[in-house]
């Protein structure tokens, strides 16, 4: 997201989180647990047996579509609930990226140091808006942390995180016609009438690209986890970032998503949109 869709999400301010009551699994406030965090290590997290596995989301409760980013997540996590029997968990940490841009940095290296500093979160979403993003990345770089945003359109973002930077959006250069598409597409229409069905409510914009980041997510830690001799589940950080990158042709609601290599771009494929079609 940049300046456009920022400045429109800042007309509603103040809007809280909200999650679906009842789920299996849950979208909340991260609780610190040190005994967990101590066992693993900057390359590798290590869920003990009985607990879940975590990911991050830096979203910005001061927008007034934060709500839908996180329903849509849920929705992700719902239909694909634990990692080789480990439940999923999403620990929503506040990132308000979205509001001044001279404040932007701070909220957003803030949010990175938080996630980064609990070597529980195996990954994190997000953040929601391109402001500071550019800042804290470095900090996802150099704890080997992968991220994965549906709204982030900045073109500059990937140089600031050669190896764990990705989006399910693709960037600036493209994103108005791109998603124009991507809106009409019966895949994405059905997921939409799905959200609406479930929360009462059509979904923002974005709040498809988020369910793709997230389930795109789950995919991979499926992929790359493995269970250790005392049946704890372990995930090489590293593992998952290259996992992610190397994403082709993966299925969403949103057509497939392929990720350039090179930068974590979201590919803008036009023929892939018009067999989506």
């Amino acid at each position: 997201m940049s300046g456009r869709l920022a400045r429109a999400g800042l007309l509603i301010a103040g809007l809280a989180l909200a999650c679906a009551a009842g789920s299996s699994a849950s979208v909340r406030p991260r609780k610190h647990n040190a005994a967990r965090r101590e066992r693993s290590t900057a390359s590798e997290v290590v869920v003990p047996r009985g607990q879940p596995v975590e990911i991050a989301f830096a979203n910005d409760p001061g927008i007034g579509f934060a709500s839908d980013l996180a329903n849509a997540v849920q929705m992700a996590v719902d239909a694909e609930p634990d990692v080789r029997g480990f439940p999923v968990r999403v620990n929503v940490v506040n990132a308000a990226t979205c509001g001044n841009p001279p404040t932007a940095a701070a909220a957003a290296v803030g949010a990175a140091n938080a996630i980064t500093a609990d070597r529980q979160n195996v990954a994190v979403l997000g953040q929601v808006c391109s402001f500071g993003f550019a800042q804290a990345l470095p900090i996802y770089e150099s704890a080997g942390v992968v991220t994965i945003t549906g709204s982030a359109t900045s073109p500059s973002l990937p140089a600031a995180a050669p190896t764990v930077f990705d989006r399910t959006t693709v960037d600036d250069t493209s994103f108005d016609t791109w998603y124009a598409t991507v809106s009409t597409l019966p895949s994405d229409l059905a997921w939409r009438q799905a959200y609406s069905r479930r929360f009462g409510t059509a979904p923002s914009e974005f709040a498809d690209l988020y369910y793709d980041a997230a389930t795109l997510l789950i995919r991979d830690l499926q992929r790359v986890s493995r269970i250790d001799s005392l049946h704890n589940l372990v995930v090489s950080r590293e593992d998952l970032a290259t996992m992610v990158r190397s994403t082709t042709g993966f299925q969403g609601v949103s057509c497939t998503v392929t990720i350039d290599a090179s930068t974590g771009n979201r590919i803008d494929d036009p023929i892939a949109l018009a067999k989506c079609a």
